[in-house]
């Protein structure tokens, strides 16, 4: 999973990356992609490996990665850039919030709203150029090719056509391609309004105890579908990153912060990313696994190892919370609990899944 840190120059876009990815792995420096490996906080994934007994915890992992500012001076992304954003899966967007005298906006002043509008029009213009050069390389296709490459290029041309006008309009793909068959055609493109995002507003220290008020006021005016808001003081999460446990907590209470906003953005790109997360408790190791909602268990044995899919026999499912009320696996078969799921079950998230297979 990768997600494409972004925003307006002076945003603190690196702060965040830095609040995220503390005590992390990364390299990469502040003129060029900086890339972290970023283990996601799971607390039913910990709680499960207690219950089983495990000897290892493998939560999910995310790959987070902050760009130079994108479309300086009207430029588009290129290079490395461009790279990491056609990998990503989602966009962090982060947007400033906060106000310090020695780092002063380059617009002037503070407004949140209008850098949100203003980088999301820059998207909108971005994959605009995409779709009007591949269309015009399609033309000389479409007329030069041989019947069946011509139908072929017909009808990728009535789908760019079409998403052409969404762009002329203003609207994000993500909220108006219809479908996975389109999204997945699309998906070579590199489009940023396709890609889901969440939009981070990034606060002053005196704003923290307004946090959900802020984050609220701001999903009810740009939340949707594939659009996702969260907010928190990437500085001061950034700081409370290189100390210890008990001594963050206390500035936390200090400052009027319930929870670390870091762990909870992290879990929050679950969703920003369409995933659902599923347990394999085997042998000595408990591991979560993450899986596009509406994954078959057919598909969940495959995410494991091939020779699962292969070979699938059924899977053996209870619910996450189920099981901890139960209190063992064995209890739980005992009681006929765990049920017996075939191919075509949709896997929902908190799944605690055995795959049953032969090789």
């Amino acid at each position: 999973m990768d997600l494409a840190i972004v925003g307006p120059a002076q945003s603190g876009k690196t702060t965040v990356f830095n609040a995220l990815a503390a005590s992390h792995a990364r390299h990469g420096d502040a003129r060029h992609e900086q890339l972290a490996a970023v283990k996601i906080p799971d607390e039913r994934l910990e709680r499960l490996a207690r219950l089983v007994e495990a000897k290892k915890v493998t939560p999910l992992e995310l790959r987070l990665h902050d760009l130079p500012t994108l479309f300086e001076k009207g430029r588009a992304a290129s290079g490395e850039a461009a790279e990491a954003l056609s990998r990503a899966d989602g966009l962090i967007l982060v947007v400033r919030a906060f106000r310090r005298a020695d780092m002063p906006h380059p617009r002037g002043d503070v407004d949140p709203a209008r850098d949100i509008d203003e980088f999301r029009s820059e998207m909108v213009l971005h994959d605009q150029g995409i779709v009007e050069r591949r269309l015009e390389k399609l033309d000389i296709t479409v007329r030069s090719a041989r019947p069946g490459e011509r139908e072929e290029g017909q009808r990728e041309q009535v789908l760019l056509q079409r998403i052409r006008q969404y762009l002329e309009d203003g609207r994000p793909l993500r909220d108006s391609v219809a479908g996975r068959d389109e999204a997945k055609a699309l998906a070579n493109y590199g489009l940023l309004t396709l890609k889901p995002v969440l939009i981070l507003i990034n606060l002053d220290e005196e704003d923290i105890a307004k946090e959900a008020e802020i984050e609220g006021d701001y999903r009810g005016r740009y939340g949707s579908g594939s659009t996702f808001v969260g907010a928190m003081c990437a500085r001061l999460e950034a700081e409370l990153g290189e100390l210890e446990p008990e001594e963050a907590a206390e500035f936390r209470r200090e400052m009027g912060a319930t929870e670390p906003a870091a762990a909870r953005i992290l879990a929050q790109t679950q969703e920003v990313l369409g995933l659902v997360t599923f347990y394999t408790p085997v042998g000595t190791e408990c591991r979560a696994w993450a899986a596009p909602a509406g994954t078959t268990a057919v598909e969940a044995a495959g995410r494991i190892h091939t020779d699962m899919e292969r070979g699938f026999i059924r899977a053996e499912a209870i619910g996450w919370g189920e099981l901890m009320g139960i209190g063992s696996f064995a209890e739980a078969k005992k009681q006929g609990r765990l049920r017996s799921e075939g191919k075509q079950y949709v896997v929902q998230d908190g799944d605690v899944l055995h795959i049953l297979f032969h090789v």
